[in-house]
């Protein structure tokens, strides 16, 4: 991913509430590289899987026209949440950690959910179960 101007501020460095649409844009694309199609999943089940925790340590800054890399894997799984770290780099610079975590709502009526099979299975190698 390329930092575009809008990202940065009058510095051209990039906001640090910036790198949470990146982080968000990483974990849909992991889960498309894994065969899982989030928006798919939303629409046939009328869940969604919001952001609940952050844990995020800002190393240093990315500014306009640098290219990024978002690493994004699952470090925890439970019936209850799941946690996705992510680092974003440039080049072999660490500019950024974090830890997401996520749940699974009902968009209908707000309920908390058990985590779906089908996003675990998308997320664990075969032979791995919670």
């Amino acid at each position: 991913m390329r930092v575009a101007y809008v990202d940065t501020d009058c510095a051209q460095v990039v906001h640090h509430g910036t790198y949470f649409r990146y982080l968000e844009i990483a974990r849909v694309e992991y889960w498309r590289k894994l065969g899982f199609d989030y928006a798919a999943f939303e629409k046939r089940t009328g869940l969604g899987l919001p952001v609940v925790e952050v844990r995020v340590r800002y190393r240093i800054s990315a500014r306009f026209d640098d290219e990024l890399e978002i690493e994004t894997w699952l470090s925890k799984a439970s019936r209850a949440s799941i946690w996705l770290d992510a680092l974003i780099r440039r080049g072999d610079e660490v500019l950024n950690e974090s830890s997401v975590r996520l749940a699974c709502a009902n968009f209908a009526d707000g309920t908390i959910r058990k985590i779906p099979s089908e996003v675990l299975d998308a997320c664990l190698e075969p032979g791995h179960g919670v």
